[in-house]
């Protein structure tokens, strides 16, 4: 993303509010092939987010231009990735904002996009280095059977690499949005208070993002604890069984823990 993009000086990043959303597997080369989208959208004054494979500089020059002389209100980002990987997350993000996927192994060129063919994103945030996106409430459906679809793959596969990835896209697809309210007896001591709860949730995020997360309170370790003994019963040797029990019994330690 082009820093000449940015609307939140103070943070560094773009915020929109109902973007319409275009989704490309396509490099952008010319101005001209996106110009009846830049016009439609101007018309609606919604904003416009693109994901395209890249952008030339004759292209993201002229779009910087426009949108600082207030003539337009886009943001382009390369999607990440490379091959089929970066292929399926345009695919995902075509599918959340409910936006045709415009690839050009179907034919598809961006000259002949109609404004029908965009998707919309309740909310989006663009920082140097993610893209966070709420989606429109119309793609619920879509998206959770997207992720089973995901889950199902990720069932069967046997490589770590493309079970990383599969996993990564379950938590892209999942991720719900709250609302965090904070008070203060000062404007200076609000702002404060502000920027230590946005460093904290991006931590959290970004770190369940990237890692995944499981239910707190020592739940996962109870649930492990109970396929033990299907285990110990599948051994022969007395001290592995002794040592089942072991294990069984130390998950359970954190839960007790607790509520001692």
């Amino acid at each position: 993303m082009s820093p000449q993009f940015i609307t939140n000086q103070d943070k560094s990043l773009v915020e929109f509010d109902n973007a319409k959303v275009l989704v490309t597997d396509q490099k952008i080369s010319t101005v001209k092939e996106i110009v009846p989208l830049l016009e439609k959208t101007t018309q609606l004054s919604v904003p416009l987010l693109i994901f395209a494979e890249d952008i030339s500089k004759q292209v993201l020059e002229t779009l910087v231009v426009n949108k600082m002389q207030g003539v337009i209100n886009v943001v382009v980002v390369k999607c990440p990735g490379f091959g089929e990987g970066k292929k399926a997350l345009l695919q995902d993000i075509a599918l959340m904002t409910g936006a045709d996927f415009l690839s050009g192994d179907f034919g598809m060129t961006l000259a002949a996009a109609t404004s029908d063919q965009l998707g919309v994103a309740q909310k989006v945030t663009i920082t140097g280095n993610s893209t966070t996106m709420v989606a429109d409430p119309s793609t619920k459906a879509e998206i959770q059977a997207r992720i089973m679809q995901i889950k199902k793959d990720l069932a069967e596969t046997d490589s770590a690499y493309l079970s990383k990835r599969l996993s990564e896209r379950i938590a892209k697809l999942s991720g719900g949005v709250a609302v965090i309210k904070v008070g203060a007896h000062t404007e200076m001591e609000l702002e404060d208070r502000k920027l230590r709860i946005e460093d904290a949730k991006n931590i959290a995020a970004f770190a369940a993002m990237d890692e995944g997360i499981v239910p707190g309170g020592g739940a996962t370790y109870i649930h492990l604890s109970e396929q033990i003994h299907t285990i110990k019963n599948s051994m022969e040797d007395s001290d592995e069984q002794i040592g089942a029990d072991i294990v069984a019994k130390a998950l359970l330690a954190p839960s007790n823990n607790s509520l001692d």
